[in-house]
């Protein structure tokens, strides 16, 4: 895929209007050669303050082997189309691109794992807004630069 894909397509994506207000999502985590790895929900609320142009977004995802892990965002909106995001367990800075009713979102994260160890994964998202409420979202996990497993999830405004 490529974002200019999505350039023309509606509604537009405003990542800091979707993501303000308490949200639940579901998904699941399929492996590299297709095999069900695991599904999980997702409790989420974000807030946008205008004055310093900043997402905070605070995801609890909770899988069904009974492990938990928390995001805790900053995202800083650069531009009309341009975000900049910081997370604890991040390597750098995650980067995003917003077109049209997409948005594609690039980084490094070590991921708590069921046993309390981590693992560094990269991911590329890619979030597509179907409406004002639901998102869905495909990612791509990758270590050393293969693509280890894919992750399809899907947001609820609630």
């Amino acid at each position: 895929m490529k974002l200019d894909d999505f350039a023309d397509r509606e509604p537009r994506l405003i990542l800091e209007e979707f993501f303000s207000g308490p949200l639940r999502g579901w998904g699941v985590t399929i492996g590299r050669l297709g095999g069900f790895q695991n599904r999980f929900t997702i409790d989420a609320r974000g807030h946008f303050d205008a004055t310093a142009n900043v997402l905070t977004l605070k995801e609890d995802y909770f899988f069904d082997d009974g492990h938990s892990d928390t995001l805790s965002w900053t995202i800083l909106k650069r531009s009309e189309s341009r975000y900049e995001g910081r997370e604890t367990l991040i390597d750098g800075v995650a980067e995003g691109d917003q077109a049209g009713s997409a948005f594609r979102w690039q980084y490094a994260r070590d991921v708590p794992q069921a046993d309390g160890s981590k693992i560094r994964f990269g991911f590329d998202d890619w979030f597509i807004l179907h409406d004002e409420k639901h998102m869905s979202v495909h990612a791509s996990l990758t270590k050393l630069g293969l693509e280890v497993a894919t992750l399809e999830a899907f947001y609820e405004r609630v």
